[in-house]
């Protein structure tokens, strides 16, 4: 694991979002190069970046027309680059997202693989033999003039890109109808065929490596190659994938950061990635403060008690044992991350219903042993906007919206008239309201990173005790320079503990001498 990320905290910016430096209502790398020293001033040292690449948009940026240039939107290579510029003199890292699993059907490759004449593009896209044959539910037929049909990611403008098939899926294919050659249009994932198009990806790594990135967050990361049943503990074939792929970048880029959309920290790690995060795919992670009882606020939306939530009545555990198997698979090799939030998710702030309950939310994910990954606008609690669609987003839109710097026009995102997305109106949900409240989320947050980045037993060597795992939630983090002891109570009920060492930080706490009474969503921190 590259050992930067032994101190890191991650922040994840959504581009499109974050600020409009020209006054057109879309967020651009100038905008977000003027709010480096904010992005500083909080801590972090790591930054990911949803995709910038020229793109029809209807799907975010994850549909991709060209991996070379950068979307008129957000500016050009050279606004790239004096972003990533001014990022490395504040000592933060920067990640880019490397979206190859498909592209756009905008995308001047899948326009020459779809022509009837053979090409050096052919083999670039999943292509049936017919267009009368299919795979799985998830093939478009009868729009190129070449006989076949291609296999799709997600939405049908996002071509699958073709890095084979595993063994056995090929032979399960042919095995439904042996007499009429069913399955001889998939290639195995070792085909030589397959070769140039690895050698592409490994091209577009080191383009952007060397015009100012530091790494990547690989979208869709285990499934490049294609597979009929996903086999979780089975990592050989796309284990050798992203060996031959990382392995000769790290040759000539050392100090390469890799993040995979895994969902799977211990198979991430194992197949080359330096770490991976949980998401709304892990029911034990929504039952940390996803989950909602009260209103099914979206056919996606998690139900049942969330463990931050006020009525005291959900469960850490199953996390803490998830999280305990993460740490011990990926010991010595890699980490994970349990992010706030991403730009496919249900805002934080939706779950945690109060601000001081985000705080205890923030409590938790900055003391614990894993990765800290920020949502851009949940340092100050924005709400999910659940009205709002666009580019493709659908309900993951309502994440997506405006980053909100002052309570002025468009909360100080745009000078336009005509904004990307709408703003949340909610008065003191800002970043100039709450930097002048010292007792505002965002300064709690603040605190908190620096408090993570001063005692070295909060990083990623530092060992977890756990005293209590209910209400409150009680555990040590210990290194041979100090132990740290955490106390959260995320419940309504006020609940009364010893402790021992000098207070670093507490939130609606009553302490007399070694005596704390956690109040309603509070936290306390010490040291020894």
């Amino acid at each position: 694991m590259n050992e930067y990320l032994k101190n890191a905290v991650l922040y994840e910016i959504y581009p499109t979002s974050f600020y409009d430096g020209n006054g057109d209502g879309v967020g651009d790398f100038k905008g977000m190069k003027e709010k480096v020293d904010y992005i500083k001033s909080l801590g972090v040292n790591l930054l990911w970046l949803n995709p910038f690449y020229l793109s029809p948009f209807r799907d975010g940026g994850y549909d991709v027309q060209d991996f070379y240039t950068v979307d008129p939107r957000f500016g050009d290579l050279e606004d790239f680059r004096a972003f990533a510029d001014k990022c490395k003199e504040n000592g933060i890292k920067v990640l880019v997202d490397l979206v190859v699993g498909h592209t756009s059907i905008e995308h001047e490759w899948f326009k020459m693989s779809s022509k009837a004449e053979r090409n050096e593009y052919s083999d670039y896209y999943v292509w049936t033999d017919s267009a009368f044959t299919s795979y799985k539910n998830c093939t478009i037929r009868g729009m190129s003039e070449r006989d076949g049909g291609f296999v799709i990611n997600f939405f049908a403008s996002q071509p699958a890109l073709n890095y084979g098939f595993r063994t056995c899926d090929i032979e399960e294919e042919k095995n439904k109808s042996p007499k009429d050659n069913s399955g001889a249009w998939m290639m195995h994932y070792k085909d030589e065929r397959l070769k140039p198009l690895r050698d592409e990806i490994i091209k577009i790594m080191k383009f952007w490596l060397s015009n100012g990135a530091d790494g990547f967050r690989v979208d869709m990361a285990p499934d490049m190659i294609k597979w009929n049943k996903y086999d979780t503990e089975d990592t050989h074939e796309i284990g050798w994938f992203w060996e031959n792929i990382i392995t000769p970048v790290k040759k000539e880029y050392t100090d390469l950061i890799m993040l995979a959309e895994w969902i799977c920290p211990p198979n991430a790690v194992k197949c080359g990635f330096d770490f991976d995060y949980t998401s709304h795919d892990t029911p034990e992670f929504n039952a940390l403060y996803r989950n909602e009882s009260h209103t099914n606020l979206s056919s996606t939306y998690e139900l049942g008690y969330n463990y931050f939530s006020g009525e005291g009545k959900g469960s850490i555990e199953e996390l803490i044992k998830l999280t305990d198997t993460y740490q011990e698979k990926t010991q010595g090799k890699g980490t994970y991350s349990m992010p706030t939030g991403t730009h496919d998710e249900i805002r934080m702030m939706t779950g945690a219903k109060s601000i001081e309950q985000a705080k205890c939310v923030f409590a938790f994910l900055l003391t614990f042993r894993h990765l800290p990954m920020i949502y851009y606008g949940d340092e100050i609690g924005i709400a999910h906007n659940f009205s709002v669609r666009k580019d493709g987003g659908a309900i993951r839109t309502g994440t997506r919206t405006p980053m909100q710097w002052n309570d002025q026009k468009n909360r100080g995102f745009s000078t336009s008239d005509n904004i990307y997305l709408p703003t949340n109106d909610h008065k003191g949900i800002d970043v100039e309201s709450q930097e002048k409240d010292p007792n505002s989320l965002l300064n709690t947050v603040k605190q908190l990173i620096k408090i993570r980045k001063s005692y070295s037993c909060f990083n990623l060597d530092g060992k977890t005790e756990y005293i209590e795992k209910g209400y409150p939630l009680i555990y040590k983090r210990k290194d041979d320079k100090n132990t740290a002891t955490v106390m959260i109570n995320p419940s309504n009920k006020p609940i009364t503990r010893a402790f021992t060492g000098k207070v670093l930080y507490s939130v609606n706490c009553d302490v007399v001498d070694s005596s704390v009474t956690l109040n309603a969503q509070s936290f306390l921190i010490t040291i020894e």
